[in-house]
């Protein structure tokens, strides 16, 4: 690793959202019955033992989890480790760099883009015109930071706005995704992000699980806070509870009233064939999450990640299991596990 286990220990004491951490303990006492410094010290232990972070020890119910249920979960460190395993850093350029994942995925994405790297002020100038929205990106960025929305209509000088996001790094310009019926009358404020993980073996790419996020009131700001969680089958159902970040469960959206029961989104068995080929074309880099919308042009891809988090993937209130995301990958991978050093 980068840094030292001890190093890495510290760091994550040091970050611990103490809040956060007691509001996790609150509801896991109430759960369980457990004392709050029982909770406390069994999160510690954990951590210690497995690199399990609190919020991880929440998600997957290790509470009430054996030590060996427990060992079929992802922790930070191991997720490290495997990942170290199937990705080759010489090809993670081809998902970290935007400027180069839309050039290479160009044909799932079904929206215009421009490199400003490149591109004129004219090429700028032409490629606004006529638009009414359009994302400015640092094509490094993560997280959904260096993220800009720009109204076009706005804009009274392109080649000032070309200078600007020059300067910032923004140098990768997207079409806006409109996105479908479907999830708009869930909650149309944002668009909303499918994460789909793939994971390559013997030739062949493997969906190995997927989460839905989708926001509860009006953010235009999607993966931050105050979001709720779900999956879906191949035909657009939801086939988990939908919880937020502390298992409470939906059973509408909050800010629509929109009955979970009812939902169904087209595209869903195309954008799970889309995200296949795709990683088959980059046989290098293994294990992919993927972030898909779904536009009114179908389902889109929006980009692609070679250190995805796993978090939600692991979430026992999602489905009840009592197995976690490292059984997943061992699942496919098989008598190849034994190569990775947990």
């Amino acid at each position: 690793m980068a840094v030292s286990v001890h190093k890495w220990l510290l760091n994550k004491f040091r970050d611990i959202n103490h809040s956060r951490m007691d509001k996790h303990i609150d509801i896991i006492a109430k759960n369980s019955g457990k004392s709050k410094a029982y909770i406390k010290f069994d999160i510690i232990r954990n951590f210690l033992i497995r690199g399990t972070g609190y919020t991880d020890y929440f998600r997957c119910d290790f509470i009430n989890l054996s030590a060996k249920e427990k060992k079929t979960f992802v922790t930070a460190k191991t997720f490290y480790k495997i990942l170290e395993y199937l990705n080759d850093e010489e090809y993670i350029v081809l998902l970290r760099d935007k400027l180069v994942f839309d050039e290479l995925f160009k044909k799932y994405l079904k929206r215009d883009f421009i490199n400003i790297r490149t591109g004129s002020k004219e090429d700028f100038r032409k490629f606004l015109d006529g638009r009414e929205t359009v994302f400015a990106k640092d094509p490094t960025g993560e997280g959904g930071h260096g993220i800009s929305k720009i109204t076009v209509a706005d804009v009274k000088d392109s080649n000032k706005l070309y200078d600007k996001l020059k300067a910032n790094g923004q140098l990768l310009v997207e079409e806006a995704i409109v996105q479908s019926d479907d999830l708009n009358e869930i909650n149309p404020c944002v668009v909303n992000s499918w994460r789909v993980v793939t994971l390559y073996k013997d030739g062949k790419a493997h969906i190995i699980n997927n989460a839905l996020r989708i926001n509860q009131d009006e953010s235009n700001v999607i993966g931050c806070t105050n979001d709720l969680y779900l999956s879906l089958d191949a035909d657009g159902r939801i086939d988990s509870n939908v919880i937020d970040d502390y298992g409470n469960v939906y059973d509408k959206h909050p800010m629509t009233g929109k009955k979970f029961s009812e939902v169904k989104i087209a595209g869903v068995r195309e954008a799970l064939d889309m995200v296949v080929e795709a990683a088959e074309k980059i046989p290098q880099v293994r294990y992919i999450g993927w972030d898909i919308a779904f536009s009114k042009n179908g389902p889109v891809m929006v980009e692609g990640n070679e250190y995805p988090g796993y978090g939600l993937l692991q979430f026992y209130k999602l489905k009840g299991k009592r197995t976690g995301h490292l059984k997943e990958i061992a699942d496919v991978l098989g008598d190849e596990m034994n190569n990775i050093k947990l």
